[in-house]
């Protein structure tokens, strides 16, 4: 019975350290990786309906990121397909630029922000 104990306590610390260790959503943006897809939530004019659009950055510099953008929209977050990025369109976002992203700005009538960023 001992063992067992043990064995639950190793388990419930495992999960705890691996889900502890998981970088929030501030802690991605102010340390992006090349290859990470940001999210982005919208709501278009006239629906209560949200959509999402993707974002896949490429290259980062010291005070910048490059974002290829997706092609399209779509219904649900999860979304992912093949050659789903325009790779001949660059979007440039200072690094305070993509922190304003986690927040919807004032006047932005689609309520934009970004949600997830994978890794």
């Amino acid at each position: 019975m001992q063992q067992i104990n043990r064995a639950c306590s190793a388990c419930l610390l495992s999960a705890f350290l691996l889900t502890g260790c998981q970088p929030s959503l501030e802690e991605k943006v102010q340390n992006p990786q090349k290859g990470d897809v940001y999210v982005v939530q919208f709501q278009p004019q006239g629906t209560t309906t949200a959509r999402y659009f993707f974002y896949e950055l490429y290259r980062v510099t010291p005070d910048s990121v490059y974002l290829h953008p997706a092609r399209t929209d779509a219904a649900t977050a999860d979304a992912a397909a093949p050659d789903m990025f325009a790779q001949d369109k660059s979007l440039p976002y200072t690094r305070a630029e993509t922190r304003e992203l986690l927040q919807e700005q004032p006047g932005d009538v689609l309520h934009s922000r970004l949600i997830e960023v994978r890794r």
